[in-house]
């Protein structure tokens, strides 16, 4: 057995396993402190839509949460719907944290509902992914065995 071989095997799982863990920890430190900030950078026009903002940044939550708990749930449902399920939590928590800050933000209801349909669609979004990469994976196996 060629133990060099997989010590790089090994190394490299690793790299990949902080890569997977480093994106959506990042975005929700990104996240909480865009909703904790007393003044957030403004964005006009259509994007500027609070509730939209909402929803893509769950979404995108979602669906960098759902490819880390993949490596354990190795089921794409599974792994989006407990993305889902942290995602809205963490939602609930930093809209628990604006209230209680006082820091000039409010806690309101209906960001709460936009981060769960955000999320919600970040799920199916991801599973989407996950079954077109599985069909090219088994297309390009099948073509070139």
């Amino acid at each position: 057995m060629n133990y060099k071989k997989l010590d790089i095997k090994c190394r490299s799982n690793r790299i990949k396993y902080l890569v997977r863990l480093f994106l959506p920890a990042a975005w929700l430190i990104a996240v909480g402190w865009l909703s904790l900030t007393p003044s957030p950078p403004q964005v006009h026009g259509i994007m500027g839509w609070d509730k939209l903002l909402h929803a893509g940044a769950y979404g995108l939550l979602t669906i960098l949460m759902a490819q880390y708990f993949l490596h354990y749930l190795q089921n794409p449902w599974h792994a989006g719907w407990f993305a889902v399920l942290c995602a809205v939590v963490c939602g609930g928590g930093l809209e628990i944290l604006q209230m209680a800050m006082q820091s000039g933000r409010t806690a309101e209801w209906t960001d709460l509902f936009a981060d769960a349909i955000g999320a919600i669609l970040g799920c199916v979004i991801f599973r989407q992914i996950v079954v077109l990469y599985w069909r090219y994976f088994e297309y390009s196996e099948s073509s070139h065995g």
